[in-house]
C-alpha cells in the first residue's frame, strides 16, 4: 500500500547562507544611521522576525515521501531519492524548534538529512507520516 505524504522542507544551507547575509547587511546598514548604539542594536532585533521570514521564503523546498512496503521515496521538483526499505538500518526524527531534522541511517551508506521546516507554512503531513512509519517495517525513533 502507497502512502504519501507532503512535507515542508527546506535547503538549510541556503537557509543559514540566507539567514546571516541579511542580518549582517541589516547590521551594516545600521552602522551608518547617526543614532546612538542602543538604538541601532534595537533596529536590528527588530528586523529578524523579517529576516527570518525571507530566510524560509528563499530556501523552501516542499517534498513529497512516499513510503511502500518495499522503499521510501523522497521526491522534491528537481530530484527524487529511493531507499530501499531492506537498505535503511533506522530512520531519526529529531526535534528542533523550526521543525524536524530527519535523518536516514542506511546500512551501507552514511546518513541522508531532510529539514522539515514549520515556520511560516501551513500544516504539512508530518503527523500522518510519523503514524504510518510508527506501522512500517523501518525502525523508527522520535526524539
Amino acid at each position: 500500500m502507497n502512502q504519501t505524504f507532503q512535507i515542508n522542507t527546506l535547503h538549510r544551507g541556503k537557509y543559514m547562507l540566507c539567514f546571516f547575509l541579511l542580518l549582517f547587511t541589516i547590521g551594516g546598514i545600521s552602522s551608518y544611521i547617526p543614532l546612538d548604539e542602543i538604538y541601532k542594536i534595537i533596529i536590528v532585533l527588530l528586523t529578524i522576525p523579517a529576516i527570518l521570514y525571507i530566510a524560509v521564503k528563499v530556501s523552501q523546498r516542499p517534498s513529497i515521501w512516499t513510503l511502500t512496503p518495499e522503499s521510501l521515496t523522497v521526491a522534491f521538483s528537481e530530484q527524487v531519492s529511493v531507499y530501499p526499505i531492506i537498505e535503511i538500518d533506522h530512520l531519526r526524527s529529531l526535534t528542533r524548534s523550526g521543525g524536524n531534522l530527519y535523518v536516514i541511517y542506511m546500512r551501507k551508506e552514511k546518513p541522508t538529512r531532510y529539514w522539515r521546516n514549520k515556520l511560516f507554512q501551513a500544516d504539512d503531513d508530518n503527523l500522518l507520516m510519523h503514524e504510518a512509519l510508527l506501522q512500517s517495517n523501518i525502525e523508527y525513533f522520535k526524539f
